[in-house]
């Protein structure tokens, strides 16, 4: 009954822990029979998502965003299929951290929402989302959320056999070819892992043009029809995209000793939607420039060359270096010694015709050094130290943030107790950032330095044996990044002028950030019976110093200025999660999620998703499963100052898949068709939302082969 696992696990994404008197790397607890929820150890002080490989086959996507954003209270920034980010519960970018096996991911993703998340779903065992208090263990950064993207390429346990996995996939919306392999031996005490992945995908089918034409009420209908005909339709011009990577790994495993090391390298390209209005802003430039007739003759010149010029693409690249040790038992009360260790060269070049107009290079170190221990009596704790070192370096004509060296330092502890129904947990974390750029040196010296402080406090009390109540209170401060504070350029992805928070155009001074100071409470409440599962889920948040991007009205090489500022907001919503078991056969399962974010003055903010409520009918008939799911977006016109509002739309998924058992091996095939009617769907939490529709229907097959 697999299926049924992944159902319930689908319904209760967000659900609360449940308490448990070991503590494991990977707890499962019974809830009726074959159907459980599950849970890992950093899912200490809140609830987490864990997505099992079986599940990640039908979610799998070319970004991780897109293959997330299904999930109750995760949505998707989409800037385009190959760069689309986790949005959770209405917060992205620099809020939502991206880790690799519990390390930060190194790449450039968190800086600007046009490039591409590196962390891998095709060769990952499990992807787990971390919200609210549990994000202490990882760092301020990570206020908003945490995705944990996990696989086996340093195995932590022997390797009897030699083992792995294939897998294919074929998506007929964009001519998406997948493949990936995963392989893995051991002999005596050494484990070997080897795994790799290919992924290249054509231009996006969509059903219209992608342009989205906005008219005013005068406009005559004919005027309409013909600058429609002039769009581009069918399709996403330049969102094309192609991957590839492998990753080998070693451990050595004795009782209660590991040690173990890794290296993988991803290499990507792919196009950028955004910036076909680079070109014609660089054009309009050199139009001013020259007389009327010169300028006729190289327009003409221009046009002779316009079908043979290569649309603006980037290529990135990443090597990385693992290690994990641990120790079972080193000290007296002391179960577990865990050292992760990291370090990343990252490299991503926007090519724009024949040269490389930007780069950037972000060079990263890190280690966490944990201790589980059981000091005072009845209590099990965790304390560590976490350091991350950062040189980030953009360079070219989109450089908009200054070269910045960033060192992370922190402390952290977490303790829980269990007092027969109710388990007692709370933790903390206090960090020192340091932020140097390379700066003129008319700006003197403008480092910065920031004491990020974080605490919580929560209770799980099991009311009966069918309801439980959990309340989390939480106060977090979060440094800010680095393009917060020192952005200070033209960023054509988003058609922007970005001025950071240090750079205040209306002052001759520079103006100092603060660090983000966060208050919320947290309550969740489960009813688990006979025949059904309810979870509700509800948030408020009070957050000080909140930082984000005011359109000024003033504008810059032809770019409205948006102005990184500070401001107290309140974030509140929640998830409603149900799942019900019509039979051994037939269960239907429902979700709600609802996010916003206000000013304390009342104005909204942008990009903040929709109400979305989702249904899912699923089937099990021996090895066949099959599900329909139905996903309702609700109209956004809680819009900030100068945005656009954005329609509903409601898209209807399907999906088969069987187990083949063989000797020695299974196999599993499948089939989904997304958006099965091929409605237009405009996603509001995109900055290119006018420019870049959701795909059409798209019909995509696959088989992956385990033995």
């Amino acid at each position: 009954m697999l299926f049924r696992k992944s159902v319930v696990l689908l319904a209760l994404a967000s659900a609360m822990s449940v308490s448990a008197q070991e503590s494991k790397s990977t707890e499962v607890i019974e809830v009726k029979g074959h159907r459980h929820l599950l849970r890992s150890d950093l899912d200490s002080l809140m609830p987490s998502t864990l997505i099992e490989r079986e599940q990640l086959d039908l979610l799998e996507s070319s970004s991780l965003g897109e293959t997330l954003k299904n999930l109750p209270g995760i949505h998707a920034s989409y800037f385009g299929p190959s760069a689309s980010s986790p949005v959770i519960r209405g917060l992205d970018g620099p809020r939502v951290k991206v880790m690799q096996n519990g390390l930060d991911g190194g790449d450039a993703s968190r800086s600007g929402p046009d490039h591409q998340v590196t962390g891998e779903s095709s060769t990952a065992t499990q992807i787990e989302i971390l919200r609210g208090a549990a994000t202490l263990l990882h760092g301020s950064g990570a206020i908003g959320g945490v995705i944990n993207v996990i696989d086996n390429r340093i195995p932590l346990t022997k390797v009897e056999q030699f083992s792995g996995d294939i897998s294919a996939s074929f998506n007929a919306g964009s001519d998406q070819k997948t493949t990936s392999v995963v392989l893995e031996a051991g002999q005596g005490n050494v484990s070997v892992h080897l795994d790799g992945f290919w992924r290249d995908a054509n231009e996006t089918r969509i059903p219209g043009a992608a342009e989205l034409e906005i008219h005013e009420e005068e406009h005559h209908e004919e005027d309409h029809e013909e600058h429609h005909d002039d769009a581009v339709s069918g399709k996403i011009v330049n969102s094309q995209g192609k991957s590839s990577g492998f990753t080998l790994g070693t451990s050595f495993i004795d009782d209660g000793f590991m040690v173990g090391f890794a290296y993988g390298r991803i290499d990507s390209e792919y196009g950028l939607i955004g910036h076909a209005e680079h070109e014609e802003h660089e054009e309009h430039e050199e139009h001013e420039e020259h007389e009327e007739h010169e300028e006729h003759e190289e327009h003409e010149e221009h046009d002779e060359h316009e079908e043979h010029q290569v649309l603006p693409f980037i290529k990135a690249q990443q090597d990385r270096y693992q290690l994990q040790a641990s120790w079972q038992q080193p000290f007296a009360n002391v179960d577990k010694l865990t050292l992760k260790a990291a370090h990343t060269n990252y490299q991503l070049q926007e090519i724009e015709g024949e040269g490389v107009a930007t780069q950037i290079t972000n060079d990263s170190t890190e280690f966490k050094l944990e201790l589980q221990h059981q000091w005072l009596d009845g209590w099990q704790g965790i304390v560590g130290t976490h350091y991350l070192y950062s040189d980030f370096s953009p360079v070219g004509e989109e450089a908009i943030t200054a070269p910045t060296k960033s060192k992370d330092l922190a402390l952290f502890a977490t303790q829980k107790r269990q007092f027969d129904q109710l388990e007692i947990q709370f933790g903390a974390r206090i960090e020192r950032v340091t932020m140097t750029p390379d700066l003129d040196a008319s700006f003197g010296d403008a480092s910065i330095e920031f004491t990020p402080i974080s605490a919580s406090l929560g209770g799980s009390w099991q009311l009966n044996e069918q309801q439980q109540l959990l309340l989390n209170l939480s106060h977090s401060q979060r440094a800010l990044s680095a393009n917060e504070i020192y952005a200070n350029g033209e960023h054509l992805g988003t058609s922007s002028f970005d001025i950071g928070i240090y750079f205040n155009p209306t002052s001759d001074q520079a103006t100092k950030p603060q660090t983000e100071d966060a208050n919320a409470v947290d309550v969740s409440w489960r009813y688990q019976g006979e025949d059904s599962v309810l979870a509700v889920s509800m948030y408020y948040s009070r957050v000080n110093n909140f930082s984000y991007q005011s359109q000024t009205g003033l504008a810059k090489a032809d770019l409205p200025i948006y102005q990184y500022i500070q401001d107290d907001v309140r974030l509140y919503g929640g998830e409603i999660q149900h799942s019900y078991f019509i039979n051994d056969n037939w269960t239907l399962s429902s979700f709600v999620d609802y996010s916003r974010i206000k000013l304390i003055s009342g104005e909204n903010l942008p990009r903040i998703p929709p109400l979305r409520i989702a249904s899912q009918l699923s089937v099990e008939l021996n090895e066949w499963h099959g599900n329909v799911m139905v996903s309702h977006y609700t109209k956004q016109d809680k819009t900030a100052i100068n945005e656009e509002s954005t329609a509903s739309y409601t898209l209807v998924d399907f999906s088969i898949y069987k187990h083949l058992e063989l000797q020695d091996s299974e196999l599993i095939y499948f089939v989904k068709v997304n958006n099965v009617f091929d409605q237009e769907a405009r996603v509001h939490s995109s900055f290119l939302k006018n420019q870049a529709p959701l795909p059409g229907v798209s019909v995509k097959a696959g088989v992956r082969w385990s033995f």
